[in-house]
């Protein structure tokens, strides 16, 4: 009897040792996590507001409008921001806020942007190149005004007072300075004479840059950028008008 019992314990232990292991119980969480899959953005800015994706989810690039706002996006897709004159192609250039909402420069501003891009974007440089127009007084502009002195003057290379000034101006106000654009007289002697020349505030204070009072004394060892009215060595200012 005691030999029957010992054979059926070693039976049932045969029999345990065999049997397979019970399969673990997965998590349900683990599953639900592992079958999640990112959402795809369309007709959506990125969380960062660096991108933006079309209809079909892939990130836009080049000029997009965005309801009411028009935008600017790299090649690799990003958001162009805070430019004062930002190359897209060889003839258009805009002008892009610290937000990325942009606005295409006009013919003219294009104009100045290309010629200070020239200039590698520097004040001085580009009041020397607005110096060095060869003085024309004989030349015809559809209408006299700033906009389109400047465009004679960056075209042609050639003009008088108002060209000169007009071009620096076009220059200062797309680099982001507070600019104007002045018309009056000056006195060189023989009494007075129409000119124009450029104001340029700065820390509170006005600065006078006469291109075309360059031009002609420069060589003398006179200057006229960055003056002040009055000031020795300069021009006696009479201004009759003043535009942005």
């Amino acid at each position: 009897m005691k030999v029957n019992k010992k054979i059926t314990a070693m039976l049932l232990s045969a029999v345990i040792a065999a049997a397979p292991a019970a399969a673990p119980i997965m998590d349900v969480q683990t599953v639900a996590a592992a079958t999640t899959t990112t959402k795809t953005l369309k007709n959506a800015w990125s969380k960062n507001h660096k991108y933006y994706y079309d209809k079909n989810g892939k990130k836009v690039t080049g000029v997009k409008k965005i309801g009411k706002y028009t935008y600017v996006f790299a090649k690799n897709g990003k958001l162009v921001t805070n430019k004062k004159y930002y190359k897209y192609n060889a003839k258009t250039y805009y002008k892009i806020a610290k937000n990325g909402r942009a606005k295409k420069l006009s013919a003219v501003e294009t104009l100045a942007a290309i010629r200070l891009k020239k200039c590698g974007g520097n004040l001085k440089k580009a009041f020397n190149w607005s110096s060095s127009v060869r003085y024309a007084g004989n030349y015809k502009v559809a209408k006299k005004n700033v906009a389109n002195y400047a465009k004679y003057g960056f075209q042609t290379g050639r003009g008088d007072c108002y060209v000169q000034a007009a071009t620096f101006y076009q220059m200062a106000k797309v680099a982001g300075y507070d600019a104007k654009y002045v018309k009056g007289s000056v006195n060189k002697g023989k009494g007075l004479a129409p000119h124009a020349w450029v104001e340029i505030k700065s820390n509170g204070k006005t600065y006078v840059y006469d291109p075309n009072f360059q031009s002609e004394f420069g060589k003398k060892g006179y200057t006229g950028y960055k003056i002040t009215y009055g000031q020795k060595g300069t021009l006696q200012y009479v201004k009759t008008s003043k535009g942005r």
